[in-house]
């Protein structure tokens, strides 16, 4: 590598970018929206999160011990939840006041033992949801409670019909409506009548005492400024190494610059190093700005940064790869608006149908995770693995770029 070439190179990008009005005026309007996001909301910081479209998509049901309760629920998880209710045993001990972390769009019900009281077995029933959206968890609490209420009221009526009591007619099945104290009082009163009903003697193992209680999850939300600000970022990164540099690049390609540069005592690792500085410098700048009129506290933290260098090395390579496929600059828009659309759409049909691996595989799963994370400061151990996925697929793409570069690129 010569310095003196890569200076000319970068002198060059840099005055194609000073003459492209259309991309300085996009860029303009991002730090737009960014200041008026930031002056239309000051006092963000004490705003409570708020979820956006979508609400809670997945329910998970937690337990420590299977049992029959469990057993009755699985089977009976209606057709339209069933890609969205999963029903998952710990796989530790977790203590009565411990939270479990949920991801984003997910709630969760937790049944967790209790000591028992005189032989007859306890559990607390927490429902989590994401703070904010405490509606989106209502499907899923009447079917769990529904279907709850069902297991244990059998079971009742079968002990009842071993003592030769008519259950059909002194403990009739209540209904059952949609807040979590009218549950409560519900199964208290099943509890309480049974009681009653065996002369004080009954078995211990019939119906347990269910300790019920609700409270918001912390990190199941989605915080509304936040999360403009994450996808004004993750937008300024792709507008300028997915769509902006495959355009220029192919401009070059039909004007015969880019063969000219070729021709030149510039070899095609040095023209290739000019654009992997340049644009995800220019990006990363951009980025910077956004996020540092949205909090700039973010600006301190390394996670940042080192999301920011993950993703613009990713993305550019994103980008060079359809510079290297397209034949022209049209083409080259294009491929890079479909290649959005269709990563987009795969990974939104992936959540509703509950693909949980193929996501994955796309750097635009791992983006918003990881620029939120840092947004609102919330770092979690998945974060982390989230920033290792998104290096090692942008240097996946990164090598196939060069690859394709040496091979093609030029031409």
């Amino acid at each position: 590598m010569r310095w003196r070439i890569l200076k000319t190179l970068l002198h060059k990008e840099a005055l194609r970018h000073a003459t492209n009005r259309g991309g300085l005026a996009l860029a303009g309007l991002l730090v737009t929206a960014s200041l008026l996001l930031a002056a239309l909301n000051p006092a963000a910081e004490k705003d409570k999160p708020a979820t956006l479209v979508g609400g809670i998509h997945h329910c998970i049901i937690w337990y420590e011990d299977d049992s029959d309760w469990l057993q009755h629920l699985r089977a009976n998880v209606p057709a339209g939840l069933r890609a969205n209710i999963f029903i998952q045993q710990l796989s530790q001990p977790v203590g009565l006041d411990k939270h479990i972390h949920y991801k984003t769009g997910t709630g969760g019900i937790e049944i967790r033992s209790m000591p028992a009281l005189d032989g007859t077995p306890q559990y607390r029933v927490y429902v989590r949801y994401p703070e904010g959206d405490r509606a989106g968890m209502a499907v899923y609490e009447n079917w769990f409670f529904k279907e709850t209420q069902h297991f244990f009221h059998a079971r009742a009526t079968d002990e009842l019909r071993a003592r030769g009591v008519d259950a059909e007619r002194v403990l009739p099945s209540p209904a059952v409506d949609d807040g979590l104290w009218d549950k409560r009082q519900a199964y208290q009163s099943l509890y309480d009548r049974y009681t009653t009903l065996t002369n004080g003697s009954p078995s211990r193992h019939a119906i347990p005492v269910l300790e019920m209680r609700e409270r918001a999850v912390v990190g199941g939300a989605l915080n509304l400024r936040a999360a403009i600000a994450t996808a004004l970022v993750l937008f300024s990164l792709c507008f300028t190494c997915v769509y902006l540099m495959p355009s220029l690049t192919c401009e070059e390609r039909e004007r015969g610059l880019l063969l000219a540069q070729a021709l030149s005592p510039a070899t095609a690792l040095e023209i290739l190093a000019a654009k992997f500085l340049f644009y995800p410098a220019f990006g990363i700048i951009l980025a910077t700005l956004l996020a540092g009129i949205h909090n700039p506290a973010v600006l301190g933290r390394p996670f940042f940064w080192m999301s920011l260098a993950t993703l613009s090395v990713g993305t550019l390579g994103i980008g060079m790869t359809i510079a290297c496929l397209a034949k022209t600059q049209r083409a080259a828009s294009l491929g890079a608006l479909c290649y959005m659309l269709a990563v987009a759409l795969v990974l939104i049909v992936c959540q509703q149908n509950n693909i949980t691996r193929l996501p994955s595989l796309a750097l635009e799963y791992h983006a918003p995770h990881i620029l939120h994370a840092t947004m609102t400061n919330q770092l979690q151990p998945d974060h982390w693995w989230n920033l290792l996925a998104s290096a090692l697929l942008a240097s996946g793409w990164a090598i196939v770029a060069v690859i394709l570069f040496r091979r093609r690129g030029w031409q």
